[in-house]
């Protein structure tokens, strides 16, 4: 029988949770919930993408990220306007109260990843990185080998087998 201490996926979301536990606690001080500041750092890197498609970015239904967006505007964090090329759609962006407030999150994540890598040889740091990002497009990989399947199967997904 396996056990969950050898699993590889165990072993990532025990990782993730406790990435997640340590800096949450390094940004306790910033009044933002874990979700508005996972919100305020993707958003970072994509000024002006639609709600919709942020919401997916975050794996979250966009009424959950309207909740969230709703609190980082009111704390003059972020702006949304309207699509210029769709009158249904709203744009977002960050306003210049949000920069000093990323700089602290950017400073709390180099802190925890700091705690995390402990120990391990700097050398060895760019290597993790490298092979958990082909873990991750591997996975990506199949997710979108799974959806061609599913689409060109004339039965949809009963034809995708299930692995758990």
């Amino acid at each position: 029988m396996r056990h969950p201490k050898k699993s590889f996926g165990f072993i990532v979301h025990e990782v993730a949770r406790l990435l997640r536990r340590d800096f949450n606690q390094r940004a306790v001080n910033l009044g933002l919930s874990q979700a508005q500041w996972r919100a305020l750092a993707y958003l970072s890197h994509h000024e002006g993408i639609r709600q919709v498609t942020l919401a997916e970015y975050l794996e979250i239904q966009p009424i959950s990220l309207g909740r969230q967006l709703d609190y980082l505007q009111e704390s003059g964090l972020i702006e949304r306007r309207p699509d210029p090329t769709d009158r249904r759609a709203i744009q977002l962006y960050l306003t210049p109260a949000a920069e000093p407030v990323l700089a602290r999150l950017w400073e709390h994540a180099a802190e925890t990843q700091k705690a995390a890598l402990n120990g391990i040889p700097e050398n060895e740091h760019d290597a993790l990185l490298t092979l958990l990002q082909r873990v991750k497009l591997n996975l990506l990989s199949n997710d979108e080998a799974c959806d061609v399947d599913r689409k060109s199967s004339p039965e949809g997904t009963d034809n995708v087998k299930s692995s758990t």
